[in-house]
């Protein structure tokens, strides 16, 4: 299933599969003991109230039939912002450890990224054999090399290295030499990462697709198993849709029919993507699993109902996103399951590192890895998770904007001035007594639920309008109350234990306060040198 422009760009795409991989079209059938092949399909910005099979408004037909033939998670959590949830994934960090949660690697002229000690999860299953490729959205750092996809250990890279850019035109961002061009190749083999000169100006969910097709086409099981990870743009914010898909909708606040079109296109292209590994005769041997990076921000366009708050928030609807495994690795027995659950993105790489065969750790970089191994459930061989915390934030610094260096230890720049919180803030949950409870140390903006659809037709959205769990935090118990409506922060027992284990926590790793000084001036060299595109410039 593809859209117009998706047939014309296959044949581009095709054009350079001699430089973008050296696999052959001849696939093989996988033996039995063979390592099992990953594919990860992270959407951007989609909130809990979509896919279809969270809310019947949306057209998502693969998406829904993936989820009622698969496992699907109710409680996926990951960060409430874009580069620290991808940063958890690829390192088996919580995002509290990574240098991203302090300003989301924003501008993008800044020297920074994660810490390049860490392990990242290709460069871990390439000790298994496998061949490693990332399609799509970065948003990792890239002022280095070693901070890119093939600096971290992908084969092969095709996407654009920052967090967000229009659809259409691949442009990004409004620096002092204008508005550059973000979409490149990145290949391991030789270490280069180079402008994708020619596809901008194609719609980039075309782009990305064909490529994760392509990767699968080709991909020879005699080289290695298969790792993908595929990070699309949508449904980031700007909301672009091509015609087609915004024309499958008709609400009178047109907005919500281009943000609609935008989901639809995702299930597109996850269609594109599971009919490429059955025909490839990969999908038996596959685990697949699709979710998104953090809640819909109210302010741009989404929703996270039933949930409270959204992206950027403390509340679930920041944390807490839709989400399915599936694959012909799912036993029987778990088909059309609910993993009830908590799961933290943070869990994939020792997940993936088990069923690779290998140690579920890390010894490299200042701090362990957090995520747990979730695998026994996974294959059948456990009724529940292991999971019996998830730290979700635990910030000791502002959220900092440009390169300033006065950081307290407050959650966000949106509060007016002397409103800053003088104490960590955050969130933390705990299973006690059978049940999950959420401890918020706030001030906890966004204290609100934001309907079926937000913006809406009538005004702007102001994050600091609602405020709650402070000066006092908040206590929820998510099993009987999961859209966080009741505080029940009465000095019991179970508030006491929580409050005393998040003070502890303030003894871990964080990363460093301050963000380094920006670099417009080498940012804008490159720029110059590349002819208009972004690219490492250190």
């Amino acid at each position: 299933i593809k859209s117009n422009m998706a047939a014309q760009l296959v044949v581009a795409l095709l054009s350079v599969a001699v430089v973008i991989s050296t696999a052959t079209e001849n696939v093989q059938v996988h033996s039995k003991d063979s390592k099992p092949n990953f594919v990860m399909v992270l959407t951007d910005d989609l909130g809990f109230n979509f896919p279809g099979y969270n809310n019947p408004e949306v057209i998502t037909p693969t998406l829904d039939s993936l989820a009622a033939d698969g496992v699907i998670m109710d409680r996926h959590y990951v960060y409430r912002y874009c580069s620290p949830t991808r940063g958890s994934f690829l390192t088996g960090r919580y995002p509290m450890r990574l240098v991203a949660t302090r300003a989301n690697l924003i501008p993008w002229t800044l020297p920074d990224g994660i810490n390049t000690t860490y392990t990242y999860l290709p460069k871990k299953l390439k000790e298994a054999g496998y061949i490693t490729h990332h399609v799509g959205k970065w948003h990792q750092g890239y002022y280095e090399y070693d901070m890119t996809p093939p600096g971290r250990g992908f084969d092969t890279s095709f996407g654009f290295l920052v967090g967000g850019e229009d659809h259409f035109t691949s442009r990004t961002g409004n620096l002092p030499c204008g508005v550059p061009v973000d979409l490149s190749y990145g290949f391991k083999q030789n270490k280069s990462v180079f402008p994708a000169y020619g596809q901008n100006g194609t719609y980039t969910g075309d782009l990305f697709s064909a490529r994760a097709e392509q990767v699968v086409r080709t991909h020879d099981v005699s080289e290695g198993p298969l790792f993908l990870y595929v990070a699309l743009h949508n449904t980031h914010a700007p909301i672009e849709a091509p015609p087609d898909y915004v024309a499958m909708y008709n609400f009178s606040f047109d907005k919500k029919n281009h943000f609609m079109g935008q989901v639809t296109f995702v299930d597109h292209t996850v269609a594109n993507l599971t009919k490429a590994l059955k025909e490839s005769n990969l999908w038996d041997n596959t685990l697949f699993i699709w979710t998104t990076d953090n809640g819909s921000p109210p302010s741009s366009a989404g929703s996270n109902y039933p949930l409270r708050g959204g992206k950027g928030s403390l509340w679930d609807g920041g944390y807490r996103v839709p989400g399915f495994i599936n694959g012909g690795l799912i036993p029987s027995k778990l088909r059309g399951t609910h993993f009830t659950d908590a799961i933290h993105v943070s869990d994939w790489y020792a997940t993936f590192a088990v069923m690779a065969g290998l140690t579920p750790s890390d010894d490299s970089g200042p701090t362990p890895i957090d995520g747990v191994d979730q695998s026994d459930y996974i294959l059948g061989k456990s009724v529940s998770g292991v999971r019996q915390e998830v730290i979700l934030d635990h910030i000791m610094y502002c959220v900092a904007p440009g390169n300033t260096s006065q950081c307290v230890k407050g959650q966000t720049p949106d509060f007016p001035e002397g409103h800053y919180p003088n104490h960590t803030t955050g969130a933390l949950l705990s299973v006690k007594n059978g049940s999950i409870y959420k401890l918020i140390v706030g001030p906890a903006q966004q204290a609100t639920w934001y309907g079926k659809f937000s913006p809406n037709a009538t005004g702007k959205v102001n994050y600091s309008e609602f405020v709650a769990c402070w000066p006092k935090p908040c206590l929820f118990n998510l099993s009987e109350d999961p859209t966080e409506h009741i505080d029940i922060n009465d000095n019991s027992e179970i508030m006491m234990d929580m409050l005393n284990r998040f003070k502890a926590i303030e003894s871990s790793y964080h990363p460093p306060k301050t963000n380094p000084s920006t670099d417009p001036q080498g940012l804008c060299e490159v720029v110059e040198k590349t002819g208009g595109f972004l690219a490492p410039w250190r």
